[in-house]
C-alpha cells in the first residue's frame, strides 16, 4: 500500500508508530509513540477480548497535548479538547504463535471535531 503521512479530520485515516502525520489543512500533527495490542489472538480462547491502545502527541499551532486512546476502555482515553478520537481498527489481527511488532501495525483512527 502507498504510505501517506496526511490525515483528514472527520475521515478514517491509517497511522503507524513513530511517523509524524499532518492534517490536510496543515493545522494539526499526530505522532504515535506507543501501540499496545492485547486483543485475543485467533486460535485462543480468552476471558477478556483485549484491546488496542496507543499513546502519542497531538500538536496544534499553539500547543502540544499527550493523547492516550483505548479501543475498549473509552473512559481511560485522553484526547485534546474539542476533539473525539476513535480507534476503528488495527491490522494485522493477532494470531496465535505469530509475533506482531508495534511497527508492523497499521491503526485506523477517526479524528473528529466536536
Amino acid at each position: 500500500t502507498v504510505f501517506d503521512p496526511v490525515f483528514t479530520i472527520g475521515h478514517e485515516s491509517a497511522f503507524r508508530i513513530n511517523q509524524l502525520y499532518s492534517s490536510d489543512d496543515g493545522q494539526y500533527t499526530l505522532l504515535i509513540k506507543e501501540i499496545g495490542d492485547s486483543r485475543c489472538p485467533e486460535g485462543v480462547v480468552c476471558i477478556w477480548q483485549g484491546e488496542v491502545t496507543l499513546k502519542g502527541e497531538w500538536t496544534t499551532p499553539s500547543n502540544k497535548t499527550n493523547i492516550e486512546l483505548h479501543s475498549v476502555l473509552n473512559d481511560q482515553q485522553k484526547v485534546p479538547d474539542g476533539f473525539t478520537m476513535k480507534i476503528v481498527d488495527a491490522k494485522p489481527y493477532p494470531k496465535y504463535g505469530t509475533e506482531t511488532k508495534p511497527e508492523d501495525l497499521v491503526v485506523t483512527l477517526l479524528i473528529q471535531k466536536k
